[in-house]
């Protein structure tokens, strides 16, 4: 093993990161190296980094930044099917709400607590799951989660009454929001930053297809029998085992600090030198590091003007996703009188919109990663928005086609395209208000997308509670102008940023660090 490979200079704002797992993100995103070396202390004299174990250069195939293309492809997808199960979970109960509610003899507002309980316990999963993410691993802060979910989704499928289904639902949502959370790190850890945005893309295809396909399998178990809402629990449980039990086996681990540790470990033991140690082995996670940075900093970092504008624009879009949920069923179900599985087929077109938005942001990442190269790697925030610029018109334009075509006597193929130009919409937006705070808040990244997760699963949590009151009340041409309307409000959001991004990064708190 080298011991005495070239040292990568980094500027004091973005060496000074709060865990191992921090450092390898800013190292990667600011100049590229596999590994930052550093002096340690022993018995309180300075000794060199010859015992410290590192990446043995940028070529190491022990990193898993060197791994085959293959390799890579394969845990992005085993990570992202991980993602797709509690999205699956969230939606496939939407479409058995009238069986529950007339089962346990409740309004329909009360059985959708369900899905509404289900996602925010979603937004809560991050504070508790990330840490153990950066102290054992990817695998065991994903998938030992994951396999928990889906006892609860089988406690969802037995439950006796209505107070047993709530609260389970939290539950498998809780444990469920470690891959939602999670999962995104991997690519990180695997792929290099020109190669990267379009992994995220990717992997967004198989996440998003969740809350997208899951209304029309839900509507089929609801008519296929009196029980069809408890196989739908059922099938979640099956799902999350059979993927939990894949990963296990097949996913080798990613996560940068862990495998060095691991290496150190097998030096130690078979050299008999108990030196040699990893940045991990230095680190000692405590409880108000934990505190600090999973719960309280995250909330702080809303109170500023990136954070609340961005994390309030991205879950305003993420929550009209299940908004469509909802009206969706509503317009083709009671206005123009389709049945109950046919009705929830135009969900679909949804995904059709992701995919749309995937190919925009495909693009933007291209031009973003020759912006990056020459601006020496150094980041540029706002030209993560260049997509938005296009999303936040469609957005709005989607919803008041959607709403205003929704007469049963106009052709249903103008709603679809509607509900199609909204999606793409959301994807584009809700891609450029993630990257943005990520790559303004380099050293405090984690907790401005711990920010995003809670932000956008509490509005998540709010929209299918009111939407069907909204578009039954309202109906579905005022209930998506209504909306509609607030999306317009929100257009300038993304083009202040552009214009005055800078002057408001200068005097963050957060992001003065890192600029």
């Amino acid at each position: 093993m080298s011991t005495n490979a070239e040292k990568v200079q980094v500027s004091p704002g973005l060496a000074e990161s709060s865990s191992p797992g921090d450092s390898a993100l800013v190292t990667r995103e600011t100049v590229d190296a596999a590994s930052v070396h550093s002096s340690v202390k022993d018995e309180g004299t300075e000794v060199s980094d010859r015992y410290l174990v590192v990446f043995e250069g940028d070529d190491d195939l022990y990193c898993p930044l060197n791994w085959t293309f293959k390799k890579k492809s394969f845990a992005t997808m085993m990570y992202a099917c991980c993602t797709f199960g509690p999205q699956f979970s969230s939606s496939v109960y939407g479409p058995v709400v009238d069986d529950v509610a007339a089962l346990y003899n409740v309004s329909n507002e009360v059985a959708t607590l369900g899905v509404s309980l289900f996602l925010l316990g979603v937004g809560f999963g991050p504070m508790l799951f990330a840490p153990i993410s950066e102290v054992y691993g990817r695998k065991i802060g994903v998938i030992v989660p994951f396999f928990i979910s889906g006892l609860f989704a089988i406690g969802v499928a037995t439950a006796n009454n209505l107070q047993t289904v709530l609260i389970m639902r939290f539950f498998q949502g809780l444990f469920g929001g470690a891959p939602v959370s999670n999962s995104g790190g991997v690519l990180g850890d695997i792929w290099r930053p020109e190669a990267r945005g379009v992994a995220l893309v990717c992997y967004a295809f198989v996440v998003a297809g969740g809350p997208t396909m899951a209304p029309v399998i839900g509507a089929a178990f609801s008519v296929s029998s009196n029980n069809g809402w408890r196989w739908t629990s059922y099938l979640c449980a099956i799902y999350t085992f059979t993927i939990a039990i894949i990963s296990a086996i097949f996913i080798p681990e990613s996560y940068h600090p862990v495998l060095l540790s691991k290496k150190a470990k097998k030096l130690r033991t078979s050299t008999q030198n108990w030196a040699w140690h990893s940045r991990l082995d230095e680190w000692d996670l405590t409880v108000n590091e934990i505190v600090t940075k999973h719960l309280t900093r995250p909330f702080a970092m809303l109170m500023t003007p990136i954070v609340a504008a961005m994390c309030t624009y991205a879950a305003f879009a993420f929550g009209i996703l299940y908004l469509g949920v909802v009206a969706i069923p509503v317009e083709f179900r009671v206005v123009r009188q389709w049945k109950e599985v046919p009705s929830c087929l135009p969900t679909l077109s949804m995904f059709v919109g992701i995919v749309l938005g995937g190919c925009m942001n495909i693009y933007a990442g291209r031009r973003y990663a020759r912006i990056l190269r020459a601006n020496h790697g150094k980041p540029v925030p706002e030209e993560r928005l260049i997509a938005t610029f296009v999303g936040c018109f469609l957005l709005p334009i989607g919803l008041f086609i959607f709403g205003w075509t929704s007469h049963p006597k106009l052709p249903w193929i103008y709603s679809v395209i509607g509900t199609t130009v909204m999606t793409t919409g959301f994807f584009t937006i809700f891609q450029g208000c993630l990257n943005y705070p990520v790559d303004t808040f380099l050293r405090f990244s984690a907790s401005a997308i711990a920010a995003t997760t809670f932000t956008r699963s509490c509005f998540a949590a709010a929209f299918p509670l009111f939407g069907n009151i909204m578009f039954s009340n309202l109906g579905v041409k005022w209930g998506a102008s209504l909306i509609g309307f607030v999306a317009i409000a929100m257009i300038p959001i993304p083009f202040v940023f552009y214009r005055f991004g800078p002057e408001i990064r200068k005097r963050n708190p957060y992001s003065s660090q890192v600029m």
